[in-house]
């Protein structure tokens, strides 16, 4: 649709992601609301995890979502760079494969098909992810800082929104080696400022109103009874 179809629009328009994680827009319809994230852990499937593997030390959750979960070279990377570092990489493959059918990885991470995500991040200290939006918003609800390693279609973009509001950084597909990552791994997890603008846009979400809002926005345009 072209942006006058856009705005001109009579339909309200439901964003659920926060304003703060957006970048600055001059024009938006009257009709457009930030409504924040909808998860929810009751409508996710149960997943066995092996919870007595965690160490304690500094958890780094590592995945690249369900669908571009199948770049073992990125997981080689991920542990390479993680490796001898103080915390413990989590990495889960989202379905795309067995964690047997990977090779041997540095460092000897924890590697296992599902996780439950939502109970993860509020142990997590980092995640890097391929910033999809669903694990990029999960993480800000928790207020875990990220390293972007984004693959293609939004991503770049909401990657980019990562290192514009400081919760993060990125790096390119094509750059990404163990030594390029590694002292970003390091400034994320060492730097104050990561984590002070992560619990920024964790209060933000909480703030935001998430699907009480957008119900409310639904109901309104269903029924302009409801909403004089």
């Amino acid at each position: 649709l072209g942006a006058e179809t856009y705005t001109d629009s009579p339909l309200a328009i439901l964003c659920h992601q926060p304003a703060a994680f957006d970048f600055p827009r001059q024009t938006l319809p009257p009709h457009f609301y930030y409504t924040g994230p909808y998860h929810t852990s009751e409508s996710r499937m149960s997943v066995d995890f092996p919870w007595d593997k965690l160490t304690g030390q500094p958890l780094i959750y590592a995945s690249m979502g369900t669908l571009q979960n199948c770049l073992t070279y990125v997981f080689e990377a991920i542990a390479g760079a993680c490796k001898g570092l103080d915390a413990q990489l989590l990495i889960s493959l989202g379905g795309g494969s067995e964690p047997d059918s990977l090779p041997n990885l540095p460092g000897n991470p924890l590697v296992v098909k599902y996780a439950p995500q939502l109970e993860l991040l509020q142990k997590a200290a980092l995640t890097i992810t391929h910033a999809g939006m669903n694990t990029t918003l999960e993480s800000l609800t928790y207020g875990v800082p990220m390293i972007a390693i984004p693959v293609t279609n939004d991503q770049p973009g909401i990657a980019a929104r990562i290192a514009w509001t400081g919760v993060g950084e990125m790096i390119d597909l094509g750059k990404l080696n163990s030594d390029n990552l590694r002292p970003m791994i390091q400034r994320v997890l060492g730097e104050k400022r990561y984590h002070e603008k992560s619990q920024k846009l964790q209060q933000a979400i909480e703030k935001s109103g998430g699907i009480d809002q957008a119900i409310a926005i639904i109901e309104q345009a269903i029924n302009p009874i409801s909403g004089s």
